[in-house]
């Protein structure tokens, strides 16, 4: 007779205990027309905050932990948050507890089902937008060969980061045409990371169109890439516990689609930002981003690609010479289709192998001549 584990004792019988909670949170979502902004436990069972979305949008002044941070609070924050979204908590008993007792649930357990159906703002993360170029003049199996490559070399790069140990934890979602692609991760680090693993997706990506003999398999793109900030939500369902399915909103979200609409066919462009290094650290912006994405980059010297090792890469803004010799790292202007103006830089990435021709990925400052520069 086999033994049965601990365990699995507790796995069967927490089980039901969270698919209790799940419906519970889920009706209370009513199919995403609101959000659950925090939870407490009581003696009795737990209290929630739900809010509709719209008006939890419009919230002026909201306090700070109504999208950041864990959602279970203790009782003077959540009743501060409470008022701060002009929400009554709700009351609602259970037939088990929240806590330590181990015939209900822990507060790490219902945390991890209720995130679910929250809304967070994370206020900087990378994030970059890859496009193809003339898409929709491609039949159904040629865009779905095409974004089935994009996504090979995106699997790819991220493997190799993870390899050297970066902190990545890639999302991506679709656009129809390419991808929006955010580290999971947040931070500094977290920020550079995407930036590494976008170069060598770029890299990957080259040479593929290198390889592949398949016509129209590999398609010209053009790339562009911020830090800002966004909303994150999740798609709960009924029967679903936990979701890996996240999706972004906000300015960096926008403002990389605006300047993708301005973007040349093979060109990378960098959104101008600021973000807050680590304490006692300098800001970043694109030049410094750029550079230590850069310095990164250099452990990957050697690694193979399609047969030739890498001998190095050279990342890079753009800009025109000075009379020192040196290369001005040049701002631009462009205006988009609603009138919007955004300043951003042109960067390159290059690749030089041992045995095979490099590989010069986006455009030269002066294959820009038409754009406005600042």
């Amino acid at each position: 007779m086999s033994e049965v584990s601990p365990e699995s004792t507790d796995a069967a019988h927490k089980g039901p205990l969270k698919r209790q909670l799940n419906n519970l949170f889920f009706n209370l979502w009513s199919f995403g027309s609101n959000s659950l902004v925090a939870w407490t436990a009581t003696r009795m069972g737990i209290d929630i905050i739900s809010t509709p979305k719209v008006r939890l949008f419009n919230t002026e002044n909201p306090h700070h932990r109504v999208f950041r941070g864990p959602r279970n609070l203790e009782p003077g924050i959540f009743k501060e948050v409470s008022e701060s979204v002009d929400s009554e908590p709700m009351e609602i008993r259970l037939d088990f507890k929240i806590g330590e007792d181990e015939t209900g649930l822990s507060v790490d357990e219902v945390e991890e089902i209720f995130a679910n159906y929250a809304t967070f703002k994370t206020d900087h993360r990378a994030v970059a937008l890859l496009d193809i170029v003339g898409f929709s003049k491609h039949t159904p199996e040629a865009q779905a060969s095409q974004l089935s490559t994009l996504e090979f070399a995106l699997n790819i790069a991220e493997e190799s980061c993870k390899q050297k140990g970066l902190p990545v934890e890639m999302r991506r979602s679709t656009t129809g045409d390419g991808f929006y692609i955010w580290n999971r991760k947040t931070g500094p680090d977290a920020d550079v990371a995407l930036f590494v693993l976008l170069k060598l997706f770029l890299t990957y990506y080259s040479g593929l169109k290198r390889a592949i003999t398949e016509k129209n398999a590999a398609p010209d793109i053009r790339t562009a890439a911020s830090v800002g900030s966004h909303y994150s939500f999740y798609a709960p369902g009924r029967d679903v516990l936990y979701t890996s399915d996240e999706y972004i909103v906000g300015d960096v979200t926008i403002n990389v689609a605006r300047l993708i609409g301005k973007t040349n066919t093979h060109q990378i462009v960098i959104g101008a930002f600021k973000r807050p290094g680590l304490p006692g650290e300098p800001e970043y912006n694109p030049e410094r981003i750029i550079e230590a994405a850069s310095n990164k980059l250099q452990e990957f010297h050697g690694m193979p690609l399609f047969g030739s090792p890498v001998q190095r890469f050279a990342s890079y803004i753009t800009g025109p010479k000075r009379e020192d010799g040196r290369y001005k790292k040049q701002k631009m202007r462009v205006v988009d289709k609603h009138g919007f103006e955004h300043i951003c830089y042109n960067a390159k990435v290059n690749v030089f192998l041992d045995g095979d021709d490099p590989y010069y990925i986006g455009l030269q400052h002066a294959d820009l001549f038409g754009k406005k520069t600042v």
